[in-house]
């Protein structure tokens, strides 16, 4: 009776416990090479940007208030940092179609490739929980950094500035040859849309 009981209880936590495996940091997780197609159909590889010093992956998606506020800002950083740095956006909300990811491309003027993750498999295996949230890779693909762009915005907060620059400074130091100061900040923004 008891190793019934006990059977039941973690059959029931199961979805919980997937949950928050799932939200757990990734730092110094390795991310193999992967391909997927950007909103124009082309195929765009992780491994097409050996050259890159480091990269960032950012978990966009289109209707969330948040992301819509970082776009601009994220194609900003990419021009900042220029060919050292690669942006790469990576979409898995199954409600955002590949023309509205090409409207929000073009109203933010944004000129990395923004990815089509169908079935969310690179962000289930990144543990991406919210859009918008960055991972930074050094150049041997680990995570060195999880989360927030910056504190600009937050859910009911817009200040006039950010304070605390989060990914610039991850990315900063890893081109200086130094560890990020933060290797973790809890990101804001909307669930991902995902296929469960």
């Amino acid at each position: 009776m008891l190793r019934r009981f006990c059977m039941a209880f973690v059959l029931a936590l199961s979805p919980l416990l997937a949950t928050i495996a799932q939200s757990a940091p990734a730092t110094g997780q390795q991310v193999d090479n992967f391909e997927l197609n950007d909103f124009r159909g082309n195929a765009v590889a992780l491994r097409d940007y050996e050259e890159a010093k480091v990269v960032v992956l950012a978990v966009l998606g289109t209707e969330c208030p948040l992301t819509k506020l970082y776009g601009s800002r994220l194609q900003e950083l990419d021009a900042r940092f220029g060919s050292q740095v690669a942006f790469i956006g990576l979409n898995a909300n199954t409600q955002d179609s590949v023309t509205e990811i090409a409207a929000y491309a073009r109203r933010h003027k944004i000129a990395f490739p923004i990815l089509k993750d169908l079935g969310n498999k690179i962000v289930d295996e990144l543990g991406a929980v919210r859009t918008p949230e960055v991972f930074v890779l050094d150049s041997q693909r680990r995570i060195r950094y999880q989360g927030r762009i910056d504190d600009q915005y937050s859910v009911g907060v817009i200040r006039n500035s950010a304070k605390r620059e989060f990914l610039a400074d991850a990315v900063n130091a890893l081109l200086a040859g130094r560890n990020p100061r933060k290797s973790y900040v809890e990101p804001v923004g909307c669930y991902i849309g995902r296929v469960r």
